[in-house]
């Protein structure tokens, strides 16, 4: 697959620049990657043009055969969704707005970040009748965007109050840093996530879908495996640890 890219030469001209990506290759990192993860599940991140890839041609050769596709805005998966791809789709980053209703007719799973955020989805999904599928994001120490791990409880339980509208299929944390070689700080962001996961054992409720694995992590984390695993960077080939 050949993805070009116009560019202005020196002259003034126009020139065709070109990378060219062998999506067998794709095919076999994903292939090498599932099974080194097995049996958990894989969400190929296909942010920023799939990685300077080509996001329309990589999600469709990849789609039929993941369980999952992470995208950073929903732009994004509206892209993917108009395309044809019909795997799930996780917006793993912020809803701004009124962008509610654009995940819900394009069957986009959300991220809940906030106990705010979460009220308004269901509020949305109940004007709408519809049901929201959401994953709630907590910060274990990344410090981007999430509940913070000491509130966590908040958000779970405003998430049992929506449950009429709302369907909590997953639960994530983001690594700040687990291509370091010190991995202490990945690994108390690690026990930081099971202590909110323990909510759920606490009140008898079935464990949502949990990931927290990316590139990283798969490589040097088998304990942040879970229940599915996020690859980035390695997917495309390229070594997430720092050297």
């Amino acid at each position: 697959m050949r993805i070009n890219q116009p560019t202005i030469a020196d002259d003034g001209g126009v020139r065709a620049t070109w990378a060219e990506v062998d999506l067998g290759r794709l095919k076999a990192n994903l292939d090498a990657i599932r099974a080194h993860v097995a049996p958990a599940k894989v969400m190929p991140i296909l942010k920023a043009n799939a990685y300077g890839h080509g996001l329309a041609e990589v999600a469709k050769f990849l789609s039929p055969h993941v369980d999952y596709i992470g995208v950073a805005v929903l732009e994004e998966g509206i892209f993917l969704r108009r395309l044809g791809v019909k795997a799930p789709i996780l917006v793993l980053g912020g809803i701004w707005g009124d962008q509610i209703p654009q995940y819900l007719r394009h069957d986009l799973t959300l991220t809940a970040s906030s106990v705010e955020r979460l009220e308004q989805i269901d509020a949305v999904a109940r004007q709408m009748k519809m049901r929201a599928r959401v994953h709630l994001k907590i910060d274990t120490g990344m410090e981007r965007i999430g509940v913070h791990y000491y509130n966590a409880e908040t958000l779970q339980e405003t998430a049992l109050r929506c449950s009429g509208n709302v369907e909590v299929e997953g639960i994530y944390s983001h690594f700040a840093n687990a291509d370091a070689a010190d991995l202490t700080h990945a690994r108390l962001q690690i026990q930081r996530f099971n202590e909110v996961l323990r909510f759920y054992e606490k009140h008898s409720l079935p464990m949502p879908m949990r990931h927290m694995a990316n590139s990283a992590a798969i490589l040097q984390l088998p304990e942040s495996i879970f229940d599915m695993v996020r690859p980035g960077i390695m997917l495309y080939g390229v070594p997430p640890r720092r050297t």
